[in-house]
């Protein structure tokens, strides 16, 4: 009998292409600040404009790349403070939605937000639905608060965070751990303990940016050789 649970995936040439891409980026291919010029990646890959066009656009949207007047598209490029900034800014909103989280969460919606970090296991790892799994779990943790100006605010962040996430889930053991750190915060989330989730949270997302750090420092010192 065929398992109709399982579902088949249609791969179009915009999805080559664009894993193609985002993978020359997180390996580090096509450095942080490069043009991506489309003529040179539809002969190298022998497609036509249209799927590079695609690709790009999806890219963007991730924050993988940049589109720049009078330029066209580069590879996104950040600095250490930068980073640092928008994670300690996430990291602060974070953790204020899940004090108040801690004091309203029902038992159901607990549950709800254990479960949203089980199903990512159901994803590869560095993939786009893994990714959007993991913003889906803090989005849920955070809803539960009520702070909808916060979550508007988080929302931006977590869009300008995409960027960081692929290069971290590209890295061996990080999905793994992402999960070990989820089920943290959900521990603490059902114990109502807002420290502990608090530190749980500011732990997951130090984690990304350690990596992310030394992610750029490698690149800086490559350019300088």
């Amino acid at each position: 009998m065929i398992n109709t649970a399982m579902p088949i995936q249609y791969r179009t040439v915009s999805d080559s292409v664009y894993d193609w891409i985002k993978e020359a980026i997180i390996q580090g291919e096509f450095q942080p600040g490069e043009h991506l010029a489309q003529e040179r990646i539809t002969e190298r890959l022998g497609v036509s404009r249209t799927p590079v066009r695609d690709a790009m656009k999806r890219l963007e949207a991730e924050g993988l790349v940049v589109v720049k007047p009078h330029c066209g598209a580069v590879v996104f490029d950040i600095s250490e403070e930068q980073l640092t900034e928008i994670y300690e800014i996430r990291i602060l909103l974070e953790q204020y939605c899940a004090e108040k989280a801690c004091r309203l969460a029902t038992d159901e919606q607990i549950d709800n937000v254990e479960r949203l970090s089980l199903g990512m296991q159901e994803y590869p790892s560095n993939s786009r639905q893994f990714m959007e799994a993991d913003r889906i779990f803090h989005r849920g943790f955070c809803s539960i608060s009520g702070c909808t100006s916060s979550i508007e605010i988080l929302e931006t962040l977590w869009t300008r965070c995409d960027a960081f996430k692929a290069i971290y889930y590209s890295l061996d053991g990080k999905a793994r751990d992402t999960l070990n750190e989820h089920a943290k915060i959900v521990q603490a989330l059902r114990a109502r303990d807002a420290d502990a989730m608090k530190r749980a949270i500011s732990d997951h997302l130090e984690d990304v940016v350690k990596a992310n750090v030394a992610r750029i420092r490698s690149d800086r010192v490559a350019k300088a050789e």
